[in-house]
């Protein structure tokens, strides 16, 4: 199946199809939370800068009129000197009109903001007046400023207290507006708000319900897929239909999992029949006739030379060879029971060829009771004794050893005989990987380990002209990886 698929246009991806409902709602609360937060806020500012006001307004009230009258007065009644201009209660003044100066800042009423004017002007006045007093000589004459332009009835005294009485008047008045202004925009929040999230989750709702089937649907389709899979239905569904990037990835990985499973359960079905088709030869190949007439015509001749012992021991042996070959029918047995078989056949060949052959072999007991695939040494020591004994001059020896490396198990058969050049060891180990089933089953036995325990596994040569040849067997340290019934 190929990769490529056609998407629709308008695919998007579960966090696109998600972002497509969240980033709508953001926003919307956002200009919400501002537009809300920015009524308040004006109307808030409004309100503080109105209760600044009165409360300022309020103190300066109280204090101005007392407290610049009463120090007036003392200063009348004082006799006049050169530091008399110095003595006026100027301070006094000059807070007022800071005081006002902060109160025109703050008040946001027009007409009120005309009264901070007005009493400013008033307060220019006023210094003009009490510099005029501390000039004048005459007692009385100081008096008479003093009721008349400054703390009497027509006084500024009186008459900045009277506009000061009437500008915190208006902004208690204003209070009392913003106040029921601030309530009723207040009840137009809440039902905007009310309004607005009813809204929200309707369409919430809304879209939800649509991008519930956008996911669910396809999602239960492949459910119904991996269903189909576990009842090992592997036929080519048909593709999910679906816009959502992530779930058309997954359908089409599914696909394509499915592809993969059935080419694997094919080469598996490949890969057995080739099993027991190289474990057919192979077993032929050790109970061939030429093999077993050979052992009987050596075991008469052993009887008609009154060499009954050698007799009873070839037949021993021959019956072990062929017992652990057989192996009930199972295809792996323990290291010790392939250590045994090799023995039986070795037994018979010395017996045979006792002039030209000798043998030992050495195991490891750590090793005994791993299983490994049965009938792997007897085709590497009939290979030695036939292809590297027997063309030697003298007697030979094939030495059978069985160890634990590391990770690994290493079965090596060990013979001195002609050994071969380079070449033909090249030609050899590259033959092991191809489908070559000649040299007494070398192919089948490497072919059989790789199956049973993996491509890392199987057969590696070594050898030298005139020097012998070896034969390592690799296996895994824990034994093979599956059990074949």
């Amino acid at each position: 199946m190929s990769k490529e698929t056609d998407f629709p246009e308008n695919k998007q991806s579960i966090t696109q199809q998600i972002n497509g409902l969240l980033v709508p709602i953001f926003l919307v609360m956002l200009v919400m939370v501002a537009l809300f937060s920015a009524m308040l806020l004006s109307i808030n500012y409004r309100y503080e800068d109105a209760m600044q006001s009165a409360v300022i307004a309020a103190d300066f009230n109280r204090e101005f009129k007392d407290t610049l009258d009463r120090a007036m007065y003392n200063h009348v009644i004082q006799p006049r000197s050169k530091n008399s201009i110095a003595q006026l209660p100027m301070d006094e003044l000059n807070n007022a009109e800071a005081v006002l100066t902060r109160l025109e800042s703050v008040t946001t009423l027009p007409d009120n903001r005309w009264r901070i004017q007005s009493m400013l002007y008033m307060c220019r006045n006023l210094r003009m007046y009490m510099t005029e007093i501390a000039q004048t000589e005459s007692y009385d004459l100081r008096m008479e400023m003093l009721d008349k332009n400054i703390r009497g009835e027509t006084g500024l005294t009186s008459l900045i207290e009277e506009y000061m009485d009437d500008f915190v008047g208006d902004e208690v008045e204003e209070l009392a507006r913003l106040r029921v202004e601030l309530n009723r925009k207040s009840a137009i929040l809440i039902g905007g708000a009310v309004v607005s999230m009813i809204v929200l989750f309707l369409v919430v709702v809304t879209y939800s319900m649509v991008i519930n089937r956008r996911i669910t649907n396809p999602i239960i389709a492949l459910t119904e897929k991996a269903k189909q899979f576990g009842k090992r239905d592997f036929s080519q569904p048909m593709p999910v239909n679906t816009n959502i990037t992530e779930l058309k990835i997954l359908d089409e990985s599914f696909n394509e999992m499915t592809e993969h499973i059935s080419s694997l359960m094919r080469k598996q079905i490949e890969n057995e029949r080739s099993l027991h088709q190289a474990e057919l030869e192979l077993l032929q190949a050790q109970i061939n006739p030429h093999f077993l007439y050979n052992t009987l015509d050596s075991i008469v001749v052993l009887a008609e030379s009154d060499r009954s012992e050698d007799a009873i021991d070839m037949i021993t042996s021959l019956s072990t060879f062929f017992r652990n070959s057989l192996s009930e029918g199972e295809d792996v047995h323990t290291i010790r029971a392939e250590f045994a078989q090799a023995a039986s056949y070795l037994e018979i060949q010395h017996i045979r060829y006792s002039d030209i052959l000798s043998y030992a072999i050495d195991v490891s007991d750590d090793i005994q009771d791993c299983l490994i695939p049965k009938l792997i040494l007897q085709p590497l020591i009939e290979n030695a004794l036939y292809h590297g004994i027997k063309n030697r001059r003298g007697k030979g020896l094939i030495t059978i050893t069985g160890s634990r490396e590391g990770q690994n198990i290493y079965l090596r058969v060990h013979d001195n005989g002609a050994g071969m050049d380079q070449e033909r060891l090249d030609m050899l180990q590259n033959g092991i990987y191809q489908e070559k089933r000649g040299s007494f089953g070398l192919w089948n036995v490497h072919q059989r380990i790789r199956l049973y325990c993996g491509e890392a596994y199987g057969l590696s040569f070594e050898s030298a002209a005139g020097e012998g040849t070896t034969v390592t067997v690799t296996l895994p340290a824990e034994g093979i990886v599956r059990n074949k019934k």
